[in-house]
């Protein structure tokens, strides 16, 4: 390759790598008597897109009102925590599934259940992923702490054993911090490899606990903690990704409802430097 070529591949590569990530946010404790309160107390900060849960009708209903109040809502993906030794809600999938193809959002699936109980667990993700095949609509498989599937390593595993085209996986600082891959953030994220769809991150302190309910050690505000999440930034970043990253939401409840707005800024302004450093 010429010079000039190589010049020329190096310039156009650096440019695709150099587009922001879309930043989205949970719509957990959103502030708001109703729902058309809450999804307007985002308004002017800035967020790209909406994720939330849509586990039952209430959800859906939720939904369906805060497009009444924002239409042009971007939804990134519909949550859903679904457990391997039960039998599944169908038809409620095929209301979610036709509500993420109309908003062209992605399904985020939670798989409880005894862990390892691979038969049951792999029966659940190919029965969700066909269903959304038919519609169109990617799954992404969410790893979350104390389930069935707790990293993105394992849910690897079950994307591999099913087959589905759309199938994908996303990262979780929280839930990659607590399962002790704190140190280990840039191996899971190329062994995700092209698989890695959604991201989300948040404050945290270093010092988890694993398999607690109480999560405010795993998820703060932005800028509390004493994990730096520029390191997650800067995976993401020498990994060529892409796509979303969320901001994590959960239980900030007691929070002032200006987190949402410091948080929006302090991202920006941990991207801009983690963009802006020397490799």
């Amino acid at each position: 390759m010429s010079p000039f070529r190589r010049c020329c591949l190096l310039w156009i590569t650096s440019c695709a790598f150099a587009v922001a990530n879309p930043f989205g946010v949970f719509d957990f404790n959103l502030r708001g008597a109703t729902p058309a309160e809450q999804i307007h107390s985002l308004d002017g900060i800035g967020f790209d897109g909406l994720t939330m849960l849509l586990n039952s009708p209430k959800d859906l209903e939720r939904l369906d009102a805060y497009q009444k109040a924002k239409p042009d809502l971007k939804l990134i993906a519909a949550l859903l925590h679904l457990q391997a030794d039960k039998p599944l809600p169908m038809e409620h999938l095929r209301l979610a599934s036709h509500k993420a193809a109309a908003m062209n959002a992605k399904l985020w699936l939670i798989v409880g259940g005894t862990k390892g109980d691979e038969e049951k667990i792999l029966a659940v993700i190919n029965q969700v992923a066909d269903l959304a095949a038919a519609l169109k609509v990617g799954v992404s498989l969410y790893p979350h702490d104390a389930t069935a599937i707790e990293t993105g390593e394992e849910a690897l595993v079950y994307l591999k054993k099913s087959g589905r085209k759309n199938l994908t996986i996303s990262l979780h600082q929280c839930h990659e911090l607590r399962a002790g891959n704190i140190d280990r953030l840039d191996a899971v994220a190329k062994a995700l490899g092209p698989h890695l769809d959604l991201v989300t991150i948040c404050g945290s302190d270093r010092k988890t606990n694993d398999n607690s309910t109480d999560w405010s050690d795993a998820i703060k505000p932005l800028g509390e903690g004493d994990f730096d999440p520029k390191i997650l930034l800067r995976v993401l970043r020498n990994n060529h990704f892409q796509g979303p990253i969320i901001l994590h939401t959960f239980g900030l409840m007691k929070k002032p409802d200006s987190h949402y707005r410091s948080s929006f800024e302090l991202y920006q302004k941990m991207a801009a430097e983690v963009k802006g450093e020397k490799r």
